[in-house]
């Protein structure tokens, strides 16, 4: 029995569309963390056009919803990554300068402390100005700072007004150990700006701050980076699958409708 043509269709549709939504995460994810937030909204977004026309070349029916998917999985990541995709951790007991180029993912930093005395709490919100917790940044300086000296580094930590405990919650900073990850993505100028505003109260002097996040292991945090970003992909694969499955089911109806008549 020769299976019909339309199956052979949906099946290249299925593959291409689910290597195009891992296309389309992978794009989102790098620009997120590579390029300035406005542009790369643009780029991710229009990518889905052409690459969603191009997938359901053979079945026009599928082109609208392809590209509003594969338009809206680009900026998928932006909700997601906060910190780097991969990179070296620079110990910075033996670093003069502080290395902040896209290889480097983190620090150790051993002679360093974060002073609390000098934390400053920021309302967190999303949409129209709904609160869901605090920012919470203070200097990482060396040992024998003094506030005469410039704040390079800031540690941001986020408290929930659920209660619940990330691993960047300040409760966690004054325990031994850990290591501190660049913060990358949509919250990175905000979280400078919050820091200029901490340095004004304190008196203190920075210009374009590094922000980090204190962790357990930057290593962990890269793993846990990655999960998300799985956990994140597989909602619109799930859409894409009934995309086909509906299609699937239209065309066999179709395919049928001619027998039903003799």
């Amino acid at each position: 029995m020769t299976s019909p043509p339309w199956q052979g269709v949906i099946l290249r549709l299925f593959l291409t569309g689910c290597a195009a939504i891992v296309f389309q995460i992978g794009l989102g994810g790098l620009l997120v963390t590579f390029a300035p937030p406005v542009p790369w909204l643009a780029v991710g977004f229009l990518m889905g056009v052409p690459l969603g026309a191009w997938i359901t070349r053979f079945l026009r029916g599928l082109t609208l919803p392809a590209i509003g998917l594969l338009a809206l999985t680009s900026i998928a990541p932006a909700f997601v990554i906060d910190v780097p995709l991969w990179g070296r951790v620079v110990n910075l007991q033996d670093a003069h300068d502080i290395p902040t180029d896209v290889g480097v993912s983190g620090y150790v930093a051993p002679s360093w402390r974060i002073d609390v005395e000098r934390a400053s709490d920021e309302r967190l919100t999303v949409g129209r100005g709904k609160a869901y917790g605090y920012r919470r940044l203070a200097p990482l300086v060396r040992d024998d700072w003094t506030p005469k000296h410039p704040v390079e580094v800031w540690v941001s930590g986020e408290i929930r007004d659920s209660g619940r405990i990330l691993p960047s919650h300040p409760q966690f900073w004054k325990e031994p150990g850990g290591e501190f990850i660049r913060l990358v993505g949509n919250e990175v100028s905000e979280a400078q700006l919050a820091a200029g505003r901490a340095a004004q109260k304190f008196g203190l002097h920075t210009a374009e701050p590094l922000i980090v996040m204190r962790v357990p292991s930057v290593e962990q945090a890269l793993v846990n980076q990655y999960w998300a970003l799985a956990r994140a992909i597989c909602f619109p694969l799930a859409i894409w699958t009934l995309f086909i499955g509906i299609a699937a089911a239209v065309l066999k109806w179709s395919e049928a409708r001619p027998a039903r008549r003799d």
